[in-house]
């Protein structure tokens, strides 16, 4: 992906996490509009439940993903690249955990909560791995990789969300930085003129039909 265009999509996150945590600063609780979704996923008896998935979708998800691609990135030469894409996903948490939340000051039930850790976690860490790995995987890995990672995210930010953890825009924070942050180092690291996984995606297509 040109640099250019990741530079635009990293400033673009960047600045719609700092409008929307310029909005939730130091608020106390969920928005009244955020309630209906909070009550969406379900009465206070599924919390645990939620509670159980997020803590499965987090660290050990995220190790299971890593020790994966660090040896696609050893089979195919490319560790150290992928090494730096990890590197990224956990710049993002360290933002998010050490910077964001004391600046921000939102709480829920007592706690900092914007952004989300763990969603931020999740996000940077399919972003990342999907950046790095995409250019040396083959058509369908690309497509499935893209489907799990985005599945990913979203089942994550539902359990923090359902666990009662975090309210959406907390999640959609997470999101947001997380994009911002990963593909900003992208812009940085990238050679010009290197294909990324989304010029990956679009070559597929053009060549599926037949170059028209």
């Amino acid at each position: 992906m040109p640099r250019a265009r990741l530079g635009v999509i990293a400033l673009a996150c960047l600045y719609a996490t700092a409008i929307l945590a310029s909005a939730v600063a130091h608020g106390r609780s969920p928005y009244g509009f955020e309630d209906p979704a909070i009550r969406w996923l379900g009465p206070p008896s599924a919390i645990r439940g939620w509670a159980d998935l997020a803590e499965l979708l987090a660290a050990p998800t995220i190790l299971g993903v890593l020790v994966v691609s660090f040896g696609v990135g050893l089979a195919r030469r490319a560790f150290v690249r992928v090494v730096f894409y990890a590197a990224l996903a956990a710049w993002a948490l360290l933002i998010s955990d050490q910077v964001i939340k004391p600046l921000v000051q939102r709480t829920y039930y007592g706690e900092l909560t914007f952004p989300s850790g763990n969603v931020t976690a999740v996000s940077a860490t399919a972003l990342a791995m999907w950046l790095a790995l995409g250019p040396l995987l083959g058509r369908l890995p690309r497509y499935v990789t893209l489907l799990l990672g985005g599945e990913w995210i979203f089942l994550m930010s539902l359990a923090v969300v359902g666990a009662r953890w975090h309210t959406p825009l907390d999640a959609i924070g997470s999101v947001l930085l997380s994009v911002g942050v990963v593909t900003a180092g992208a812009a940085v690291f990238e050679p010009a003129g290197t294909p990324g996984p989304y010029e990956a995606l679009g070559r597929d297509l053009f060549e599926e039909q037949g170059g028209k």
